[in-house]
């Protein structure tokens, strides 16, 4: 029988929480008033940038006039955000909120993949509002590395709650890795049809998405027998 501190026990306990349950449960309950209002601030600064961001695009905006137009002072936009790259990424997030309700909302009797896909026309149609802001957006993760750094930490995150999501709707456990992997294809599949729509401007966007899930079935068709040893 195994000590404590034997180095078995010890691995066990570094390990770190299965994907699927890395998010903590909700805390919306105990938001307190003073973070409710640092929100209204947030949210003010965000929108004020986005607006500015559209207008003139984003290397002409300076964060001295993100928070003129938010109606606070310089040092206060630096209390909440570190630059304002910051803040696009921030605004990126909230794509990625709507991609989680949508998903939320979908019917439990829609097969996984189908659920995705429905959510993500959803969404990505949303986004596509305002469709000036999500050009320059593009443009801007093609173009500068520190953004995309900064993006890819936020949506590592989005994963982790699309996993998690994912799991209660199968009903499966963290030992199951398929909620992992539906998470990391429905984020694939939002960056792609993002950059796909800002190559082609189409505003088919449900076609977008099925010609993407298409190319994906295609390809998994097209693996060898032998790495398909197993599966039914």
């Amino acid at each position: 029988m195994s000590s404590p501190s034997s180095p078995d026990q010890r691995d066990v306990e570094q390990k770190a929480k299965p994907f699927a349950e890395a998010v903590p449960p909700s805390m919306v309950s105990m938001v307190s008033l003073k973070a409710r209002k640092q929100q209204v601030v947030r949210d003010a600064l965000s929108a004020a940038a986005a607006e500015l961001f559209r207008k003139r695009g984003f290397e002409a905006v300076t964060v001295e006039e993100i928070a003129r137009a938010a109606g606070v002072s310089r040092r206060t936009f630096f209390r909440y955000f570190d630059s304002k790259e910051d803040v696009m990424v921030d605004h990126l997030d909230r794509d990625g909120e709507r991609l989680l309700v949508e998903l939320a909302a979908r019917p439990l009797e829609e097969p996984p993949l189908l659920a995705i896909r429905n959510a993500l026309v959803l969404a990505i149609e949303y986004g596509l509002q305002e469709a000036d802001l999500i050009r320059e957006t593009t443009r801007l993760l093609r173009e500068t590395s520190a953004l995309r750094r900064a993006v890819m930490e936020r949506r590592n995150r989005l994963e982790e709650r699309i996993a998690a999501l994912m799991m209660q709707r199968m009903g499966t456990t963290s030992v199951d890795n398929t909620p992992m992997l539906l998470a990391f294809l429905t984020r694939a599949l939002n960056d792609t049809t993002f950059n796909a729509w800002y190559d082609h401007e189409t505003n088919n966007i449900a076609g977008l998405v099925d010609d993407l899930i298409s190319r994906l079935r295609t390809i998994v068709l097209d693996v060898p027998l032998e790495f398909r040893k197993g599966q039914t």
